[in-house]
């Protein structure tokens, strides 16, 4: 049998390796959260959910991953000195649910790549025909032609023009150089005379081909990458998941040992009151 320094020596082990663990997962959450942050913020990919639904969760999912691993490994330090089964079998459980997401994760960064690098196009008509009626479409698309000093979807110096049928012979405000209220009246309505037309005030590129070539060139690298370094945290993931249960299945051989051994220097005999005459009952045998 063990001697209780091996079992000690066992569990301080085990304790080690979590911690290991936790500190190489609680850097790449942070990492997955910036990396998301940057997705959605400078490639405005989110906004893109019209194409794909990929465009939407796969930043998603990096995020809540980052978040909800980083939480993780916050809460796995607080227990690392304390042996107990059900706090480090939570701990477990836990990890192995962010194991399922970062197979999720991987499935959509790789789908996200392939939409990206294909030849199919997204068609954001239908998308833009809502932007008089839906705030969060319009609020998308004063975002990305405000950032990427576009206006319109597709086709560099026309891509305005994609605002003609929906509004009327106006553009959004967010098109014009110096943005002001009211600023996009009437742009579209003075394309007879080219002098004018010239010198609209006005972003002419389409937004879609300028993140189109922004993605192919930064993205795509980027997300071949985290499809690479995305198994790795799967892999630790799942390396996190079994050393928590090894350890809870050490903690429960130690307490069956000192069980054992307890129960090994208790007196074997039981109530000696049970073999000894009553002194006050009044019964004599005279």
């Amino acid at each position: 049998m063990m001697s209780l320094g091996t079992w000690n020596r066992r569990s301080t082990r085990y304790q080690k390796l979590l911690n290991l663990c936790n500190v190489f997962l609680l850097i790449t959450s942070t990492i997955l959260i910036f990396s998301s942050v940057v997705l959605m913020s400078f490639y405005h990919i989110t906004k893109l959910d019209f194409w794909s639904w990929h465009f939407y969760w796969c930043p998603m999912a990096m995020l809540a991953l980052g978040l909800y691993t980083f939480f993780i490994c916050i809460y796995g330090f607080l227990i690392s000195t304390r042996e107990s089964r059900g706090l480090i079998s939570l701990m477990a459980v836990l990890i192995g649910i962010a194991f399922l997401g970062q197979v999720f994760s991987i499935f959509t960064a790789f789908e996200l790549r392939f939409k990206i690098t294909s030849e199919v196009l997204p068609i954001a008509d239908e998308n833009m025909q809502r932007y008089l009626s839906d705030e969060t479409v319009k609020y998308n698309w004063d975002w990305m032609q405000r950032d990427l000093r576009c206006c319109g979807d597709r086709n560099y110096e026309t891509g305005f023009q994609s605002w003609n049928s929906i509004l009327n012979g106006d553009v959004p405000d967010s098109c014009c150089h110096n943005e002001d209220v009211g600023c996009g009246k009437g742009k579209l309505s003075r394309q007879s005379n080219r002098q004018i037309l010239e010198n609209l005030g006005i972003w002419k590129d389409g937004c879609l081909d300028i993140l189109i070539n922004k993605m192919k060139n930064d993205v795509v690298p980027m997300l071949m990458v985290y499809s690479g370094v995305g198994a790795l945290i799967g892999l630790v993931e799942l390396i996190t998941m079994v050393l928590g249960f090894a350890y809870v299945a050490q903690i429960s051989r130690r307490e069956r040992r000192n069980k054992h051994m307890t129960d090994r220097t208790r007196p074997a005999y039981g109530n000696e009151e049970e073999y000894l005459p009553s002194l006050t009952s009044k019964e004599t045998n005279f």
